[in-house]
């Protein structure tokens, strides 16, 4: 997906969401959101710094332009937090790791 596909479906989810009710949390809405950064992430979107990245810094300013009133929501709020959460989990996950019964939470 392009950015400007993300930054549309994003804005289109904000509205559905604060228009319809429900907690960000629950499903389909959380859920719908993390599928978005995960096309970000996939699409090279988080992992460099500059105007052409969807970094939550980026991202405000972008939706920002296109619909600033989206601001004025609860949703919002919500995503800002979660977004920015998202990309510290995946960038620091460890993929392909093995289990250690013997360590501490193993």
């Amino acid at each position: 997906m392009s950015i400007d596909e993300i930054v549309n479906e994003i804005i289109r989810l904000v509205r559905a969401r604060d228009t319809n009710g429900g907690h960000f949390h629950h499903e389909p809405y959380k859920g719908d959101f993390f599928r978005l950064f995960i096309a970000a992430w996939d699409a090279g979107l988080l992992k460099r710094s500059g105007p052409n990245t969807l970094k939550l810094d980026s991202l405000i300013n972008i939706v920002g332009n296109r619909d600033p009133a989206i601001f004025d929501g609860e949703t919002w709020l919500m995503f800002c937090a979660a977004w920015p959460e998202w990309d510290y989990a995946w960038a620091n996950a460890t993929r392909n790791f093995s289990i250690d019964d013997a360590a501490p939470g193993g």
